[in-house]
Formats: structure tokens, C-alpha cells, sequence
């Protein structure tokens, strides 16, 4: 499905994030699969251990406050765009029935937005929004200053990506000073 969306294909928006939110799960999870056959072939290897190193650090280590504070500041963004397009739908070229399920998927977005707790989470919530922002794309304003997907763009995936930053550089700090 995710090359498929690269491609160009758009699909139906009745559950579209879920959709690509479980798509991209699962894409990791076979990654995950295939990189776990790996470290088993190589017995009582420093490879393994830093590698469950590497896995408790993303599941337990808080991100930095600020960037916390603004990934929840993102999900509060995707209600407010929920919010606005229900009221502005016509705007954006998108049927009454569209712009429900649209402002549905963009609470769900927020929902998810807010309950990131590790570094994992947050590339894999990432990746599924860009997929989701480029499917939205297709409803275009007349005014790029009001366009859905910039907003989407500028004032989630923008930061988020941001904070992906700021997480992966503290978790190589921490591991180059050798923290435990």
C-alpha cells in the first residue's frame, strides 16, 4: 500500500488514516521480524545487546520536555483543522459527507499525535501523516495560505519532524557518553 500511495494512487477516506496507520505498523513490524532472524544468527554478540539497548532507550527514555510539549501542541492543531474544516469544507471543494470524515480522520490523527511516548512511535506516526497529508492533498483551496495539506504540513508534519530530530540527537548524546 505504501508504495502504491507514493505512486500516486488515492484511496477511499473512510478510515484512510487507520488504514495507513496499520499499513506502516505492519511494515515495521517486518523489518523488526527480519532484523531479530539476523541477531539470532549471531550468538552471544555486543551486536544484541546494544540492540535491546537501543530498544529500551526508544520505549522508556521521555522525549526532551520541549519537544513533548510541542508534538501535543501538534495534536491540538489537528482538532483546531477539524474544527475549521467542518465549518469551510465548501472552500476546499469537499462534499458535507467528505468533510465529516475528514474532520473525523483528523481527530483520530490527534489522538494518535498524543499518545507518542518514544522515538519508535513518533517516526512511525510521521511517516503515516505524510501519507495521509499527501492523500488529502487533493482538496485544494483557492488561496494557498488556507490550503489543507500546507497546514498539515507546516504545522505538524514540519514539527514533528523537528522533533524527531531533537529526540534522535539526546538518544546519541546519551549513548555517546556511554549512559546506562
Amino acid at each position: 500500500m505504501i508504495e502504491n500511495m507514493v505512486a500516486g494512487a488515492f484511496y477511499p477516506l473512510t478510515g484512510l488514516f487507520e488504514t495507513i496507520l496499520k499499513e506502516v505498523y505492519a511494515e515495521k513490524q517486518r523489518k523488526h521480524e527480519q532484523r531479530m532472524k539476523e541477531l539470532q544468527i549471531i550468538a552471544d554478540s555486543s551486536l544484541r545487546d546494544a540492540y535491546v539497548q537501543q530498544l529500551l532507550l526508544d520505549k522508556f527514555l521521555a522525549p526532551v520536555d520541549n519537544a513533548q510539549h510541542e508534538i501535543q501542541n501538534t495534536a491540538k492543531h489537528a482538532q483546531y483543522l477539524a474544527e475549521t474544516f467542518n465549518y469551510y469544507h465548501q472552500d476546499h471543494r469537499a462534499t458535507k459527507e467528505e468533510a465529516k470524515e475528514i474532520c473525523y480522520q483528523l481527530r483520530l490523527l490527534a489522538i494518535k499525535i498524543s499518545q507518542i511516548d518514544s522515538l519508535y512511535e513518533l517516526k512511525v506516526i510521521y511517516q503515516a501523516a505524510t501519507l495521509f497529508v499527501y492523500q488529502l492533498s487533493r482538496f485544494k483551496h483557492e488561496d494557498r495560505k488556507y490550503s489543507l495539506e500546507r497546514a498539515l504540513r507546516k504545522n505538524i508534519l514540519d514539527v514533528l519532524n523537528t522533533c524527531i530530530a531533537v529526540e534522535t540527537n539526546f538518544q546519541r548524546r546519551v549513548s555517546f557518553m556511554g549512559v546506562d
